[in-house]
């Protein structure tokens, strides 16, 4: 086995490590997480998904990686949550009437601190996809209903996704507390804290495991993904991916429905 150039690596989810029927192959990841620890390398899960979906996905692997959740709005170590970014109760209540009141026609799921929420009246289409990406949902009739206590780390609207520059630009010149809008890519907008991003995320736990961003490698399909691309030394978009990531990346992986992650790391530790 050759030297492995890398100390870290920083994996996105959909589009990337997982394949478009949303599943990985379990068992060649075992080996080669395996291998990655056997080396003394840090495996990192950065993804737009909430931490209750993530916590399914990697049931059997939680005590071997670290999680970056919400596009890096929480940060998880040893399966414990050791950073997270809200908005206010007051500034998520706004930018929700806001994004219903000037996007009527966009559908909202909130992922708050407690459960994540979405109206019973969105479609079924968008209600089923949630259900996937929140295990902890909880449908109601307003997003007045939830908790005085709520928090709200991060919106995803299923809208037109060229909505997310205006959207971010007309909701921070009205507010004081900003938001931060990004997009994988498909129709779908994520809006979190200002300032929060994957390579935010990236760098506390490379500060925290003393590896330099050079010393990262990082697995991404769309914009979302584009911080955390920049960020790393060895930075790969996949085949599939937005050809706006792939002119930021140093190299193409596979598409990921060839196991693109995989193939390429296994090359690395062969």
């Amino acid at each position: 086995m050759a030297d492995i150039p890398f100390k870290a690596i920083a994996v996105d989810m959909d589009g990337t490590f997982m394949t478009d029927d949303l599943t990985f192959d379990h068992d060649r990841f075992k080996k080669l997480l395996k291998k990655i620890k056997e080396n003394h390398i840090h495996f990192i899960v950065s993804s737009g998904r909430p931490l209750a979906r993530l916590r399914n996905d990697f049931a059997e692997f939680l005590d071997e990686i670290d999680i970056i959740a919400d596009n890096g709005a929480i940060l998880v170590r040893d399966n414990n949550i050791i950073s997270s970014h809200f908005l206010t109760h007051k500034t998520g209540l706004e930018l929700i009437n806001f994004i219903e009141t000037k996007y009527p026609s966009a559908h909202i799921c909130v992922s708050g601190k407690n459960a994540s929420y979405f109206k019973n009246s969105s479609p079924t289409s968008f209600k089923r996809l949630m259900h996937f990406y929140y295990p902890n949902f909880i449908e109601i009739n307003s997003f007045d209903e939830m908790p005085s206590d709520e928090r709200v780390i991060k919106l995803t609207l299923n809208c037109p996704a060229k909505w997310a520059e205006d959207l971010e630009k007309e909701f921070n010149d009205a507010h004081s507390e900003h938001i931060h809008c990004t997009t994988s890519g498909f129709d779908d907008i994520d809006i979190v804290p200002y300032g929060i991003n994957k390579a935010q995320a990236l760098k506390y736990f490379l500060r925290y495991f003393k590896v330099a961003p050079s010393e990262l490698i990082a697995f991404g399909d769309g914009l979302n993904d584009k911080e955390m691309i920049e960020l790393a030394g060895y930075s790969y978009a996949m085949g599939n991916g937005d050809e706006r990531i792939k002119e930021i990346a140093k190299y193409e992986a596979p598409s990921n429905n060839e196991s693109g992650v995989l193939q390429v790391l296994e090359k690395y530790f062969a």
